[in-house]
């Protein structure tokens, strides 16, 4: 993981689900790349991007690559295996062929059937997740000539599904419409958070109407009717990502993008929703902040010169007080409902593995070191962060009441 490519963004593809900028070297410019790549339109510069893809093909190589099933691309018709003797307690959903599948006890469940999805988050009552979904769709913009410069776009959808599978709710859509079908836009969405009272956070340009200049985070209503801007810090142009509620909903962390010499100086930062006031935490290059339960640990990604790994930090301190990974190979943590585990993901050649770390706390306060196993035999999805949470009461085919 020492190659500088781990951390190079990807121009936007329509196949690859992009993520939000970590702190790599800003690319000279950001196009949406046509169906034969041909370069159709430079984006404005807020939006830069990178893809923890590129973590797994520094970590790993094509040559030598196998997989217990035949396709990488394409979901198998049962699903990855559980391990034998391994049984989880509530349920994580994870990626696989761009489906979003669900792991409970020893139990698998393949709950999307697109080859889009991403960005999960679970309901804190456990009854439904939370997804984006891509698609691609025709925009343009108007030349001096009078003529339309056509592209692809790849639209993003924040919806609600259903903890079993089968019910689906649209509650926001990054398509912004011109006035003209064919002179259409797309804003970014990236990575729900959701309050025990339906609050989502999410990073994005989209302001309800129009895009911003920077991808940062903004808060929605339950219904995804309503949407606010606090007016949290950010460095131009790299905005944020990885908002993450505290466990009572008082407070929002994110991530404030930044680079200072080549490399991320992107930070997590605490905002108290009442006080309205900031705090960091942590030292510079941390991503994916994960909160405990408790409200007393934060995990989080940690980029440095050898790829990443996951740290667990003392949520008051900002102080790594464990370690969970040192190979420079590993990201994406989430927590158990009880906050006595994690999962996270490796790199599989160019798949991800899915991992579990379980650690005590000593009497001391410090965590001890983890006991990791792999809970299922066949790879995942690197770009789909997994989330852990508990199952739910079945939901109703009706839509939830905002």
């Amino acid at each position: 993981m020492s190659e500088n490519r781990s951390l190079r963004p990807l121009p936007r593809s329509r196949r690859a689900t992009p993520q939000p900028f970590h702190g790599a070297k800003p690319p000279t410019n950001r196009d949406l790349m046509s169906k034969d790549g041909a370069q159709r339109r430079s984006v404005s510069l807020a939006p830069i991007l990178a893809t923890l893809l590129l973590v797994v093909l520094a970590a790993g190589s094509f040559a030598g690559y196998s997989l217990s099933n035949p396709s990488a691309t394409e979901p198998p018709t049962s699903g990855p295996e559980v391990t034998d003797g391994v049984s989880i307690e509530g349920t994580i959903a994870f990626g696989r062929g761009g489906s979003v599948w669900s792991v409970s006890g020893a139990s698998l469940r393949q709950l999307t059937t697109s080859t889009t999805d991403s960005d999960l988050a679970w309901s804190t009552d456990g009854v439904w997740l939370y997804a984006i979904r891509h698609r691609v769709e025709q925009g343009g913009r108007l030349l001096a000539s009078g003529s339309i410069q056509k592209y692809e776009l790849n639209v993003p959808t924040l919806l609600r599904l259903s903890a079993y599978g089968g019910n689906e709710e649209v509650l926001f859509d990054g398509l912004i419409l011109g006035s003209k079908p064919a002179l259409n836009w797309s804003g970014f969405i990236y990575g729900p958070s959701v309050t025990s009272d339906g609050r989502i956070a999410v990073a994005t340009d989209y302001r309800g109407t129009t895009i911003g200049t920077d991808v940062v985070v903004r808060i929605l209503s339950s219904d995804g009717t309503t949407i606010t801007t606090p007016a949290l810090p950010h460095v131009a142009p790299y905005g944020h990502q990885d908002p993450a509620w505290s466990p009572d909903g008082t407070a929002l962390y994110f991530v404030q993008n930044g680079l200072s010499e080549g490399a991320s100086s992107s930070r997590i930062i605490r905002y108290n929703i009442a006080k309205k006031g900031t705090t960091r935490i942590g030292e510079k290059g941390l991503i994916q902040p994960a909160i405990s339960p408790n409200g007393r640990w934060i995990a989080a990604t940690r980029i440095s010169a050898r790829g990443t790994d996951v740290v667990v930090l003392n949520a008051a301190t900002g102080e790594v007080v464990l370690e969970i990974t040192r190979t420079g190979k590993s990201w994406a943590p989430a927590w158990s409902p009880k906050g006595t585990s994690l999962a996270y993901l490796s790199a599989n050649g160019i798949l991800a593995n899915l991992n579990l770390a379980s650690f005590s706390v000593a009497a001391s306060g410090i965590p001890n070191p983890p006991i990791i196993l792999s809970p299922l035999r066949d790879p995942v999805d690197p770009n789909i962060r997994p989330a852990w949470g508990i199952l739910g009461t079945e939901a109703s085919p009706a839509s939830p009441t905002p």
